[in-house]
């Protein structure tokens, strides 16, 4: 399929931003949706036409998609890619955390499913594309709600490639492994042999992106990118199902004190050191919270 015009979400940084750089450089029409308005964003890239809707909204997801259908713009590819990862499942389960995550990974895109599938068949294909991830092979415990967000969406792109033939949409989906970006790498938080090794084991976001963009033309159901990454993965997994559960329990808690950093997680007067070290956690986690990935 040669693509003239895509509606990407979460472009305000890291993958998204990387999509839209690889489709305006080739002149192809885009439409952004992000939650809020960067004007830098928007001043860089003045022939992109952007959307400030909140794709937990399944109202204003719909008003949107209603809007384009009316004018005749509905877009060759939907690229669903904003997510955000949150600390949900540390010393408690923190309910409202891992609902705010599963409202953007996981309703975020049902949110643009729904309109899409209800309209008429207007000859043509539409591509919808769901950024999961590798991390529901193999997740890390104190983000439970990115890692089962993930797994719900891979499963109803599964199903719908399956049973929603004839209908004008192509329901596709990139599993994705590492790549380069901040969230990934966090260059500040690990040691010099580290992060040599995470920047071996990513791929740049600019391979990544065009990876995605090939896809996207295709018909093909499934993309895992970058493919070298799997088998770490199944190995991760097959530790979760092997190990002790102690001893499970121990590297996840090294994982998070290397997170910590020197310095964090000390109790203040009053404070327990399981609350600190909670605190602590989650001020790291935040920097992985991409309101726009």
């Amino acid at each position: 399929m040669a693509v003239s015009s895509v509606l990407i979400t979460g472009t305000t940084s890291g993958l998204g931003r990387g999509l839209l750089r690889h489709y305006a450089r080739r002149q192809i029409k885009v439409i952004s949706v992000n939650r809020r308005r960067v004007p830098e964003l928007e001043a860089e890239y003045p022939a992109v036409r952007f959307e400030c809707v909140d794709v937990r909204s399944a109202a204003g997801v719909d008003r949107l998609v209603r809007e384009l259908a009316a004018a005749g713009e509905l877009p060759d590819v939907f690229l669903l890619n904003a997510g955000i990862n949150r600390l949900d499942n540390d010393h408690a389960f923190d309910l409202a955390a891992y609902r705010d995550v599963m409202d953007t990974n996981l309703f975020g895109v049902l949110n643009f499913v729904a309109p899409l599938s209800a309209l008429p068949p207007a000859g043509v294909e539409r591509h919808l594309v769901a950024v999961s991830s590798m991390v529901k092979y193999g997740g890390n415990p104190y983000g439970l709600g990115y890692a089962t967000s993930k797994a719900a969406l891979s499963a109803c792109f599964d199903t719908w490639a399956r049973m929603r033939g004839g209908i004008g949409l192509v329901f596709q989906q990139v599993v994705l492994g590492p790549v380069d970006t901040g969230i990934y790498t966090m260059p500040d938080r690990f040691p010099g042999w580290m992060n040599r090794v995470k920047k071996l084991s990513s791929v740049s976001v600019e391979r990544a992106a065009g990876a995605i963009a090939r896809f996207a033309s295709t018909r093909k159901k499934t993309l895992h990118y970058p493919a070298r990454a799997l088998p770490l993965f199944g190995a991760l997994w097959m530790a979760q199902q092997l190990l002790p559960r102690f001893l499970v329990g121990r590297i996840a808690a090294r994982g998070r004190h290397r997170l910590e950093g020197p310095g964090r997680g000390a109790p203040q007067p009053g404070q327990s050191k399981a609350h600190a070290g909670g605190q602590a956690a989650e001020t790291v986690l935040d920097r992985l919270d991409q309101p726009d990935r």
